[in-house]
């Protein structure tokens, strides 16, 4: 082998020997500090990663318990509702049997006493008309000497006689003519009284279906509530995701629009209506329209004056 000489001159001193090696020393340890910190920020990354995760997977599922439990809570309460309706309809109509009954019952019992008012002064009128042919016989009787010869009857009698059934007549026919009044006038009291029932009824239902109105607006403004209240607690729960600067999307103007629009003389359909919102990203694409187009029939200034309207 070859000896190597080796310049005293040139070599390094101790103290330089040292310092390099101690810098040396000092950047391989700061490399792997460094490894090391890159290695534990990872570690807490995926934990915080997994516990969102984990929280969210929880809010859902209290979330849908919570959902359940309303659903249950507004079904029991229409089951109320509607168990208290039928309980009321059911009272309401029993009332109305209850007078439709008695209503029947106050008419059988007029018609009773009409009947029997009638067949009193029926009565009376037999007695009446009895009591003035005797009294009449009598007369004739004392004027002709208390015989009573055929033939011998007058002008005068036969007249009396006509006027008798002429007033019996006519008192037939009053009778009747105030039967016939008194018949119109129950008609007309039992048309009052189903008319009075019915605006009643009417009343009734009216002021039911406001008040199932007014049940069934509180249980939604509760519910309504319950979920402002659960959305709230899910904001301040899980992160709030902000978008870059280049995602946010930003509505064009109308010189934009008329830029970008193609110089052509057909008429064109309009783009679809776009969405303002600043935290969608411009890449989401919306599902497209399920109706098939339609061929343009009209000029392109009334889809501009259209679109510019929307």
């Amino acid at each position: 082998m070859a000896d190597f000489s080796i310049d005293q001159k040139r070599l390094p001193g101790v103290k330089e020997v040292c310092r390099d090696f101690a810098v040396l020393e000092d950047h391989t340890l700061a490399h792997s500090l460094q490894e090391q910190e890159i290695e534990s920020h990872l570690a807490s990354n995926i934990h915080k990663s997994r516990l969102v995760q984990q929280d969210l997977q929880v809010a859902k599922r209290l979330q849908e318990e919570e959902d359940l439990r309303a659903k249950a809570r507004i079904q029991r309460h229409q089951k109320d509702i509607e168990r208290s309706d039928n309980e009321i309809a059911q009272e309401i109509q029993e009332q109305l049997v209850r007078q439709a009954e008695q209503q029947r019952q106050q008419e059988e019992n007029d018609e009773a006493i009409a009947r029997k008012l009638q067949e009193r002064e029926m009565k009376e009128e037999r007695k009446r008309q009895k009591q003035l042919e005797a009294n009449v016989d009598e007369e004739f009787y004392d004027e002709k000497g208390g015989r009573k010869v055929r033939g011998e009857f007058g002008m005068r009698e036969a007249t009396q006689g006509i006027t008798r059934l002429d007033l019996r007549e006519q008192e037939l026919r009053d009778l009747e003519v105030a039967r016939r009044l008194q018949e119109e006038e129950m008609k007309a009291s039992q048309v009052d009284k189903r008319a009075a029932q019915v605006a009643q009824d009417e009343e009734i239902a009216r002021l039911l279906m406001e008040e199932e109105k007014k049940l069934l607006k509180k249980s939604r403004e509760k519910l309504r509530g319950e979920e402002k209240a659960r959305g709230g607690l899910e904001e301040c729960s899980c992160p709030v995701f902000q978008p870059a600067p280049e995602e946010v999307v930003r509505p064009r103007s109308r010189e934009d629009y008329e830029h970008q629009r193609p110089r052509n003389h057909k008429p064109t359909r309009p783009t679809p209506r776009t969405h303002d919102y600043e935290n969608v990203d411009s890449s989401y694409m919306y599902p497209a329209s399920s109706y098939a187009e339609r061929p343009n029939s009209r000029p392109e200034a009334a889809y501009k004056g259209s679109y510019y309207r929307q």
